[in-house]
């Protein structure tokens, strides 16, 4: 069943990817081109790892680089351009602020402390196949969640609302939560070894990105909100 659902979300979830793409390269990119960087590399990631998830879940080991070793490294570069995103989003959100620049002083320091020091408290090079990452990509996601459930509430307090951060936003909320209440039922099961609630806990895994994906999607193919010039030096992180 574990293989089904790897399917239906490569079949899924590499179309939408790839509209996100192709939706911010015609022009969208110029007001999130860390959002662009991200969706690039997590939409090659999956394609590479693709092959090598099949495999493994299939029992299969082919001669070649290990599939561990191609997630590891999918998994660093894609989380910390998630975490840069995120901040990216924020970053944009302050300048309807009367201290802009003192605010996006304090947020590019405090990201940048967070970052570094859940790195620093987790780093551990004796550990097997880089299993010290998992805890620091669990503080990353975290404190994501964190700071866009902020952008969230300023956005929704503002009257001339951003429906693009609005969607952009919603849909990073959509997967953080999915993905807590996912692991969630996922050590649930691995407790009480129950296959069923660990296999509802993935589908919400899965479901909870293939709507991330198709919220970016209907936020980055809209037209660019009326007198937002399309460089904006300082919000274009």
């Amino acid at each position: 069943m574990r293989l089904v659902l790897q399917i239906v979300a490569l079949v899924v979830g590499l179309p939408l990817q790839f509209l996100v793409v192709a939706a911010l390269l015609r022009g969208p990119w110029r007001r999130f081109p860390l959002v662009l960087a991200f969706s690039a590399v997590e939409l090659i990631t999956a394609v590479v790892q693709a092959p090598g998830a099949i495999e493994a879940m299939r029992g299969i080991h082919s001669p070649g680089l290990p599939y561990w070793v191609t997630y590891w490294f999918g998994e660093a570069i894609t989380e910390l351009l998630l975490y840069a995103v995120v901040v990216s989003l924020l970053y944009r959100a302050a300048n309807r602020l009367r201290a802009v620049r003192l605010a996006r002083l304090l947020l590019i320091l405090g990201a940048c402390l967070v970052a570094a020091g859940t790195l620093l408290t987790h780093y551990d090079p004796s550990l097997p196949r880089g299993e010290w990452l998992s805890p620091w990509f669990r503080d990353l996601s975290f404190a994501c969640a964190l700071m866009d459930i902020v952008l969230w509430t300023s956005l929704l307090a503002t009257r001339d609302r951003d429906r693009q951060l609005l969607l952009l936003s919603g849909g990073l909320g959509v997967q953080f939560a999915g993905t807590s209440i996912g692991e969630s039922l996922r050590q649930m099961a691995i407790r009480s070894r129950s296959v069923p609630l660990a296999l509802a806990g993935s589908v919400i895994i899965v479901a909870a990105n293939l709507f991330r994906f198709y919220a970016w999607w209907q936020a980055v193919r809209q037209r660019q909100p009326a007198g937002q010039p399309e460089v904006d030096a300082q919000a274009a992180l």
